[in-house]
């Protein structure tokens, strides 16, 4: 797939891998965020993106944060088992034929393309090579209990680590590019 547009995973997870509680709540990783008031570079990333894609699970998630969508002026679509959902006031559904979508997607013109998750999504976008990059931020805290990064069963992926950023808050950054 050439392209130079990417799909970019940027996400936050806690120290042991959790990127929400098991029922999806944030908090734990937001109350890092908040206390320092620091953005961790999100406004230039949402700069650089005009396209969003995330799982059901993860759009059910967004839409009970009561507060309006956040992505309403971007191309946003959710990746869904469910094939009676086409299209809402947010989002359109795609339910089938995931690759040609991707493919199609990557070679339109535009700007980089953000892949919000969650675990199992970011699994089948690693897995199937769709994947550019991962920004993950590691939170100074430890959720235990939670939704992981990547869905088990993924198999054995390398990934090149590219940059480090270091925050005061502890929050540390490490950014990978998933194929050579």
């Amino acid at each position: 797939m050439e392209s130079s547009r990417k799909i970019i995973s940027y996400i936050a997870m806690s120290l042991d891998g959790k990127i929400a509680r098991l029922d999806g709540a944030v908090d734990g990783l937001d109350d890092v965020k908040k206390k320092k008031k620091s953005d961790y570079g999100y406004d230039k990333f949402y700069d650089g993106i005009d396209v969003t894609i995330q799982g059901g699970a993860t759009y059910r998630e967004v839409l009970g944060f009561d507060v309006d969508f956040p992505y309403a002026e971007k191309e946003n679509y959710v990746f869904t088992r469910n094939t009676s959902l086409t299209k809402d006031e947010n989002v359109e559904f795609i339910s089938s034929d995931f690759e040609s979508f991707i493919r199609d997607l990557k070679q339109k013109k535009g700007k980089d393309i953000w892949l919000v998750g969650g675990g199992q999504l970011n699994s089948i976008f690693l897995k199937d090579g769709w994947l550019d990059e991962i920004r993950v931020f590691i939170m100074p805290i430890v959720l235990s209990e939670g939704l992981p990064l990547f869905a088990e069963g993924l198999l054995d992926t390398p990934v090149a680590l590219t940059n480090t950023t270091t925050y005061s808050s502890g929050v540390v950054e490490l950014t990978y590019t998933c194929h050579e």
